[in-house]
């Protein structure tokens, strides 16, 4: 746990990030999801929570790094919670929404279900493993999806959107990527 938050500090110390406005698939399916409480997993710099809260969702933002914490302190409608997510659980019937951006614990998908009141959304994004040149990806393959695992994942959810295909980051690198938008059926 200290290696990675040290890793994240330093990483939010010292590189700067393009990216500043909420991810688009965000933006795209955010309002999906009933108003009420969102957790946002490995929020970073909490570009994603800051976007949630000022749509009217109260936003709990798990990181691991202290350093892009400081960034939501004080944010009206934000509550962070430094946490690293290899322990952290997620409370049963507790989130309208929520998302998980650039992030992969596998751990977590059971309990992402399980987090979701009924009607609530899931929007997760993240890398696939693949073999084109030039492209972006986490060093430990354990951080990859494979090819159609994302869906596979959350088959027993109604599936709204999902695709697989390579993408520009803000950064202006490429990268493999699968996103997926399901939502939590209501059971009559």
């Amino acid at each position: 746990m200290l290696e990675d938050k040290e890793k994240w500090n330093k990483k939010y110390s010292q590189e700067n990030f393009p990216w500043q406005d909420a991810s688009k698939i965000v933006k795209e399916f955010y309002s999906l999801a009933p108003k009420g409480k969102a957790l946002d997993l490995a929020c970073g710099l909490g570009r994603n929570s800051i976007f949630l809260a000022e749509k009217g969702f109260y936003v709990d933002a798990v990181d691991i790094s202290d350093v892009a914490l400081k960034n939501l302190k004080n944010k009206k409608n934000i509550n962070p919670v430094e946490a690293d997510l290899d322990f952290y659980n997620i409370e049963q019937n507790k989130y309208s929404l929520i998302v998980n951006i650039n992030y992969l614990n596998r751990r977590l998908i059971p309990q992402i279900k399980e987090g979701l009141i009924k009607g609530g959304v899931v929007i997760f994004e993240t890398f696939v493993l693949c073999n084109e040149k030039g492209v972006f990806q986490p060093k430990n393959k354990d951080f990859l999806l494979r090819k159609n695992e994302l869906i596979h994942l959350f088959l027993d959810m109604q599936i709204v959107f999902y695709s697989e295909k390579t993408v520009e980051k803000p950064n202006g690198e490429k990268a493999c990527v699968s996103s997926l938008v399901a939502k939590k059926e209501c059971l009559f």
